[in-house]
């Protein structure tokens, strides 16, 4: 026997069924408030609302807030972190970080820091193997440079930073790994 689920009629929303809702995605999801309340209008929407009065979605994110189960500015960081290991620059952190509905002094503090851009696009060119880390012959090639210098962009580093990268010696990086052990 198959179900259809795309024709299966759903029992519209109450504000009990809702809290539920709520309480099971972010029980589930690390979520932001802006990411939450798209999640309820939407369920909303697929399901109807038995409700006289129009749903009060900022009062369960409220809610949800109150018992510490969303916290956006932490939130923010665990983001900010996971994007800084996988190598990507500040323009595409803050990006993400805008479209989770993070607020732009959160934003700012985390990605204020320009320290570490230099260190994070040599971990995004090495593990992608672009620049000096390309080892094939054809690495001055000008096609190869403006594929690479594009993938570096579109992970978000800057134009000034992806020529101090592309500039690096790989004989000087290797040797001062070396050392640090």
């Amino acid at each position: 026997m198959q179900h259809n689920l795309k024709n299966k009629q759903r029992k519209p929303l109450n504000e009990d069924s809702l809290r539920q809702l709520a309480l099971y995605y972010v029980g589930r999801y690390a979520t932001s408030s802006k990411k939450l309340s798209e999640y309820l209008k939407r369920k909303i929407n697929q399901s109807g609302w038995t409700g006289k009065e129009s749903p009060d979605v900022n009062a369960i994110i409220s809610y949800c807030i109150n018992l510490g189960y969303i916290n956006d500015p932490l939130f923010a960081e665990m983001k900010f972190n996971a994007f800084k290991r996988r190598g990507y620059g500040r323009i595409r952190v803050k990006s993400a970080l805008k479209a989770a509905g993070i607020d732009e002094k959160i934003i700012e503090s985390l990605t204020g820091n320009n320290d570490s851009a230099m260190e994070t696009a040599l971990h995004y060119a090495k593990k992608r193997h672009l620049g000096p880390f390309y080892l094939k012959e054809d690495r001055d090639d000008i096609k190869v440079k403006r594929r690479h210098f594009s993938a570096m962009a579109r992970a978000g580093h800057s134009a000034d930073i992806i020529a101090r990268v592309f500039k690096i010696n790989i004989e000087d990086i290797e040797f001062q790994e070396e050392s640090d052990f």
